[in-house]
């Protein structure tokens, strides 16, 4: 083993005890991909086999607690995958200056979102606000196939928001929606040799163990440490990809900001 893959290889224990709760892991791993060498196409591809391996290990964490409740989970699933497959078709075809807007905002959103609900507590909602949520994360998925940064933390939010799920059981629910979803993108990958499997299943295994240990710390520490955890994360990230999206389209060549 290389001392690229090494670093590597830990990164992405980290990353997937820190996702597991959080989300946001593909925010720190497809940066140091790219740091190592690899190429953007390669490195959204290696990382989507990552996410998955990481939400194995995530869901196993959580089903003992059997806080997933079926209801919207079923449904997440079922429109999730249609737009992971359209988002992996389209992760080098899209503008990325736009894609890194779209989560810059998102996330930004969320954590507004977070700072005044305090108690993210677990309430009843409407068909109609059901309905949307299915909607708005069908579309959202499509995001989730191409690159994935911040996908699964949106998500988190969006159970809570659109259907009325506490904190964990959000989570646990975003695991499920997310092994599934980016199962079907890396099959796609796969299909098309983008790939990398040395480093990738490297990078894999200590993810489903980072994955299976930060659900077990979820459960421990319970809602409201997750919830500042969210909270954090998700306002860093927002910084992040806004510092990103800002930077990008200053250095963009004039045609590219049409």
């Amino acid at each position: 083993m290389t001392l690229t893959t090494a670093v590597l290889v830990i990164v992405s224990f980290f990353a997937g005890v820190f996702g597991s709760i959080t989300g946001g892991t593909s925010l720190l791993t497809v940066p140091v991909m790219l740091i190592a060498g690899m190429t953007a196409s390669a490195a959204v591809a290696t990382n989507m086999l990552v996410v998955t391996s990481l939400s194995i290990g995530s869901v196993f964490g959580f089903q003992r607690a059997g806080i997933a409740p079926r209801r919207p989970t079923l449904g997440l699933v079922l429109v999730s995958v249609p737009g992971s497959v359209l988002g992996a078709c389209l992760a080098l075809r899209m503008n990325e200056l736009a894609l890194r807007t779209a989560i810059a905002v998102a996330l930004v959103g969320m954590t507004i979102v977070l700072a005044f609900q305090p108690r993210m507590a677990a309430r009843p909602r409407s068909p109609r606000r059901r309905g949307m949520g299915y909607a708005a994360m069908a579309l959202w998925a499509i995001y989730g196939g191409m690159y994935s940064g911040g996908y699964a933390t949106v998500l988190t939010l969006a159970c809570v928001f659109f259907f009325g799920l506490s904190v964990l059981e959000a989570i646990a629910v975003t695991k499920v929606v997310n092994l599934v979803g980016s199962l079907a993108a890396t099959l796609l990958f796969a299909a098309q040799g983008r790939v990398q499997w040395g480093v990738g299943l490297a990078m894999s295994a200590t993810a489903l163990v980072g994955g299976w240990l930060g659900a077990h710390l979820a459960l421990r520490w319970g809602p409201q440490t997750v919830r500042r955890l969210l909270f954090v994360a998700v306002a860093s990230f927002g910084a992040k990809a806004s510092y990103d999206a800002g930077r990008r389209r200053t250095n963009a060549p004039p045609a590219a900001l049409k």
